[in-house]
């Protein structure tokens, strides 16, 4: 009977470590992430948590597994579960290269969003007149706040949201990075997002770039065998092309839910205002 209750005991001890193990963990200090953004290694993108500040307020972070130094990490200021994006700073920077912008600001399941336009300077070689729609004088205080020195000729890569119909059906949702290459300019100078309310009012936020999530697997597959994927109950599940051309998922709550629409994430629940 002993060596019964002892094994009984083991296999339920056994079964909450291994429940443990594969969770998710999004709190960092008081703030909580959406999912499938998180803090351990169990999360299907891994962010850093700050608490240094030494008060409530904790900081996520982005910190590229192929970064070099710690000036390449990058402060998540904004979540957005209805688009499945997170917002980073990008400070402006004479010494960050396009290839390195690339690489930083790209991983296993995050793109930079069609929504960011990109600045670069510095020998462009074949760059092409682009109009971003930024004023001159605007764009004159911008570049006098970094003085890179020698070559401060830019170009601009502007920002093109996808048409209604292609964010519908999951295309277009990310940058086109051989643009950015194609000018053969040094550095990535800096960024700037485009922004739409709801009242249909358009602004660019500069220093900081947009970056777009997906979960691997397409609506079909979805957690078939593995509950990382699967969209909660009442949550839509959205095809999504990713900057690889190949296809990924995403879960989102339905109208009049708040959550972030995946089954290992926030449970859904009603909201008066959607997610």
């Amino acid at each position: 009977m002993e060596r019964l209750i002892m094994f009984v005991l083991l296999s339920v001890l056994a079964r909450e470590v291994s429940a443990a193990a594969v969770g998710c963990n999004r709190l960092c200090g008081g703030l909580t992430v959406p999912y499938p953004l998180g803090f351990s290694g169990s999360c299907p993108i891994m962010l850093s948590c700050d608490t240094s500040t030494g008060n409530s307020t904790a900081t996520a972070l982005l910190h590229p597994r192929n970064a070099t130094k710690d000036d390449d990490t990058y402060a998540v200021s904004l979540f957005n579960t209805k688009n499945s994006t997170f917002v980073v700073s990008l400070p402006p920077s004479c010494n960050r290269t396009v290839s390195d912008g690339r690489r930083w600001l790209s991983g296993a399941n995050y793109g930079l969003s069609s929504r960011t336009g990109l600045f670069l300077r510095g020998g462009c070689r074949n760059a092409n007149n682009t109009n971003c729609n930024v004023p001159v004088d605007l764009m004159s205080r911008m570049l006098r706040t970094v003085n890179c020195g020698g070559a401060n000729e830019t170009t601009c890569i502007p920002s093109i949201p996808p048409a209604a119909k292609d964010a519908a059906a999951g295309l277009n949702l990310f940058a086109q990075w051989d643009k950015a290459e194609k000018p053969k300019c040094d550095d990535l100078l800096m960024s700037a997002v485009y922004r739409e309310t709801p009242d249909m009012v358009f602004s660019l936020e500069f220093s900081v770039a947009e970056l777009g999530w997906w979960v691997n697997g397409n609506c079909t597959s979805a957690g078939a065998g593995d509950e990382a994927g699967r969209c909660a109950d009442n949550a839509t599940c959205l095809n999504v092309q990713t900057p690889s051309g190949g296809w990924g998922h995403r879960c989102s709550c339905e109208d009049g839910m708040s959550g972030d629409g995946f089954a290992a994430g926030e449970p859904p629940a009603a909201s008066s205002s959607g997610s």
